[in-house]
Formats: C-alpha cells, structure tokens, sequence
C-alpha cells in the first residue's frame, strides 16, 4: 500500500512562513496578505480536482463511507447574510451532511460536495474504494485531517501524478 499526504504546503516553505490552515482563518492576514473566501475557494477546488484525478487514474467510479464524524459545530465559517450562507452551503449539501452514514456509496456526482464538507470542517469522513473481488479491505482510501491535510492511501503508485497535481499547487508526498 502506497501512503500519501497531499497538502497545499509548499515543502520547500512549509514550516518558514504562516499560512492559513483551514476555513476558520478566512479574514486573518498572512504574510502581508488578507486570506479572503476567494482564495479559499480556489484552494478548496485544487484539493478536489487532485483527488477526481487520483480517482480517474486509477478507474474509481465511486467511493464508500468508511467511518463518520459529523463535528460539533456545524460550519467553520459563517457568512455574514444569509445569502452568502446559502451559496456556500446549499441546501443539497447541507441534507447530504445530515443523510451521510457510514456505508453510504457516494458516485463520482456526489464525491465533491461530501470532500468540501471534509475540507470545511463539516465532516470527518474516511472514504474508500475496494476492487471487485479483491481480498484487500480497499485500493484508495481518503481522508482529511487537521491543518488542511490530507491523507491518501492507494493500492497503486500514484507518484506518476506529483508533475500534473504541482501544477495546481498540490503536494503529493509519500
């Protein structure tokens, strides 16, 4: 089993600057700069499309609810209108939050809302995918933890992705 952290952190900075660590910090400043729900955002999409192409690389259709946490509190950030919430967190994604139990099969429609859920503190989720008749309890499992880290294990070596997934500002490392 290959075992990964896929992280935003630049290794050659990681630990030498302050950077922001997960939704909460949206507003705060880092390095001169205000960490703004944008920037957030587009972070938040690279993590999704790093894990949609793990996924395609290695033919995943679907990934099944391991484990569930739902955290105590519901959101790490809370928009200021109501509005603002409701594009955030859109109703689909707030029932999927409630639904969402362990064994659930979620199809390649449903894995980006349930990651953003993981990403934004909403959830703790362990996803997996089992081969067809394999022995082994899965071939790519996915997780989140904590400071916007995230954990792949893959049945498959995955280093071949580390080019494509640096160019958007992911880090794949064993």
């Amino acid at each position: 089993m290959y075992i990964y952290s896929v992280t935003k952190y630049n290794p050659d900075t990681r630990g030498k600057i302050d950077e922001w660590i997960d939704m909460s910090c949206i507003g705060d400043t880092y390095d001169g700069i205000v960490f703004t729900l944008e920037e957030y955002l587009r972070v938040e999409a690279n993590y999704i499309e790093a894990i949609e192409r793990m996924m395609d690389d290695l033919g995943v259709k679907t990934l099944t609810v391991s484990y569930l946490e739902r955290r105590f509190h519901d959101y790490a950030y809370h928009p200021s209108s109501r509005r603002a919430f409701n594009a955030l967190y859109p109703i689909r994604m707030r029932d999927m939050r409630k639904k969402m139990k362990t064994g659930n099969v979620l199809s390649r429609r449903h894995i980006p809302n349930i990651l953003r859920l993981m990403l934004r503190n909403g959830l703790y989720a362990e996803l997996e995918h089992k081969a067809e008749g394999s022995d082994e309890a899965y071939m790519f499992k996915v997780f989140i933890g904590y400071d916007y880290m995230m954990g792949v294990h893959s049945a498959v070596d995955l280093s071949s992705l580390q080019d494509e997934l640096r160019e958007l500002a992911i880090y794949l490392e064993d």
